[in-house]
């Protein structure tokens, strides 16, 4: 699936949304909708540098990890 092939882009390291559709194939429109989803569910995350804004998997932090279940 789609979705699939954009997290599995990000796990060697953070890119940007024109990166991800090139190593994947996936229109870059559709690559962002499937960001923007990941982000709401706590996946994925992004920051600015040198004027572009890279994606990268979200780092699992062990207190969001313990309390996650309350």
């Amino acid at each position: 699936m789609k979705n699939v092939k954009v997290l599995e882009a990000l796990g060697d390291g953070p890119k940007t949304i024109e990166e991800i559709a090139e190593k994947t194939g996936v229109p870059a429109m559709e690559v962002r909708r499937y960001l923007l989803r990941f982000v709401e569910q706590g996946k994925v995350e992004s920051y600015q540098k040198d004027g572009k804004l890279y994606w990268k998997l979200k780092e699992k932090d062990e207190l969001e990890e313990e309390f996650k279940y309350v």
